[in-house]
């Protein structure tokens, strides 16, 4: 990969926070820094100095804790050939998070819980287009301030929170971008055995930089799902392991239209072998949407399908697995009416369709290989393969965020890309982890036969993650 040394700030922020971090090694917390503490149960005698902001009893006698957390990201990207053109850059990114969680009552009974996180997010030096964008940069400003009231597994939940769904390929919270989704509005969960049902009325955060952020008043998402319980038993032998039905509704208003989204669709896992048990573990699985509604006068009628396997061998070391997949939606086509191109809707890009996020998911068939393996308990690698073709040679491919990336110009090829991912996460103590990787994108046939530029894309990053 062509990318130049990291800058000297870079090296610096790397230094400074792994000298100020204690020697022990114990997971606590979350990636993220969200608070996951159960409110009830006494703590454990603390083996960390993060152990003692944990679970805090506030008033002997009551079932009343405290759970503090935080979070110090940094990361450099270093970009050659961006989006297959001739623009270069090297830049920083930072991200400070802190939290507070309070939760009162038996987690099995009623409940309660209020939480309430603060982020700042900064891109520094970055000079591609759009410069600091919002998924980049926010200044001091809230990241979840919401209230659950429960019973056992049920509650329902108002404030300023993030939501991810299913595998987030179609609503999602992408980590990797500095100022994660959030939304504002109500959810609510309802377990009762083995089935959960759920539902959401939100809209989309605003990011306004030095600003404070506001719910979008011109965007609204409203969900309801069916599924299985997280590990519950299957109904009857043959049935899936885990499924899901959904609805989302997705609303868009402008001064001169309203877009109005349904995408019903379901997912569905079968898993063969035991993780205890089994030397081999495999899982099958399926997802697909249909989408209707209408895009201002223009009708909506789209879809996507995805099937992945993957296997996992459990009694080698490190317990490698691999997960074949291959992946549609359907395309726009220029002699109808309607809009046939499936539109994504909050996804967690990142997690999907490579980490490169160049190529979208519209009129696109990809093909994917991803292994993963840790070779020691502290250190985790993943080396990934896509492959993207043209469904249909009418229309173009499409970005991440469903914008035209290239038009079909009359092109006859299909092959658009090629992508490699290569990615390591090693757990130097509790706390820290630092991160290096990156991504190659090699232009196919269609993207160097069309205007607009067909270079080789080198992207790659180094970055640590302190967190409590």
């Amino acid at each position: 990969m062509s990318c130049r040394v990291p800058s000297s700030r870079a090296v610096a922020a790397l230094l400074l926070l792994a000298g100020a971090l204690p020697a022990q090694a114990r997971p606590t917390g979350t990636s993220t820094g969200t608070p996951t503490a159960t409110p009830t149960r006494a703590p454990a005698a603390p083996r960390e100095w993060s152990d003692r902001l944990k679970g805090l009893s506030l008033y002997d006698g009551w079932p009343l804790m405290l759970t503090l957390s935080g979070q110090a990201r940094w990361r450099e990207e270093f970009m050659r050939a961006y989006n297959l053109g001739t623009l270069h850059d090297d830049f920083g990114l930072t991200r400070l998070m802190v939290g507070a969680d309070l939760q009162a009552g038996n987690p099995k009974r009623l409940h309660g819980r209020v939480l309430a996180e603060l982020r700042d997010a900064q891109a520094l030096s970055r000079t591609l287009p759009g410069g600091t964008r919002t998924t980049d940069g926010d200044r001091h400003d809230i990241q979840n301030l919401y209230a659950d009231l429960g019973v056992g597994r049920s509650y329902v939940r108002y404030g300023r929170q993030e939501v991810s769904l299913n595998r987030e390929r179609l609503v999602g919270v992408p980590d990797w971008a500095n100022t994660r989704r959030g939304s504002e509005g109500a959810r609510a969960q309802l377990v009762r055995g083995r089935l959960v049902l759920e539902g959401a009325d939100i809209r989309p955060m605003i990011v306004r930089l030095d600003r404070s952020n506001r719910p979008d008043s011109t965007a609204r998402l409203r969900t309801v799902s069916l599924g299985s319980t997280p590990g519950a038993v299957r109904f009857a032998r043959g049935l899936p392991t885990q499924w899901n039905g959904y609805w989302y509704e997705q609303t868009i208003r402008t001064s001169s239209s309203l877009t109005r989204r349904l995408t019903t669709g379901a997912r569905t896992l079968w898993q063969f072998g035991t993780p205890a048990a089994s030397r081999l573990v495999t899982s099958v699985e399926f997802e697909g949407a249909r989408q209707r509604g209408h895009a201002g006068a223009r009708a909506l009628d789209a879809w996507f399908w995805v099937a992945e396997t993957q296997l996992q061998w459990r009694r080698v070391r490190g317990m490698p697995s691999l997960a074949l997949g291959l992946e549609e939606a359907s395309s726009d086509r220029p002699s109808t009416a309607g809009n046939e191109a499936f539109a994504v809707l909050y996804p967690a890009a990142h997690q999907h369709g490579g980490f490169a996020d160049v190529i979208g998911r519209p009129n696109v068939t990809e093909v994917h290989a991803i292994s993963s393996w840790d070779p020691t308990p502290s250190l985790s690698l993943r080396g990934a393969w896509y492959r993207f073709d043209r469904r249909r040679l009418d229309d173009g491919v499409y970005n991440k965020q469903n914008v035209l990336f290239r038009a079909a110009s009359g092109s006859t090829a299909r092959h658009v890309a090629d992508e490699v991912d290569l990615t390591a996460a090693w757990k130097a103590t509790t706390h820290l982890r630092v991160l290096i990787g990156g991504a190659t994108v090699r232009p196919g046939a269609f993207l160097s036969s069309t205007p607009g530029g067909a270079h080789v894309e080198h992207w790659g990053y180094l970055g640590t993650t302190f967190a409590f």
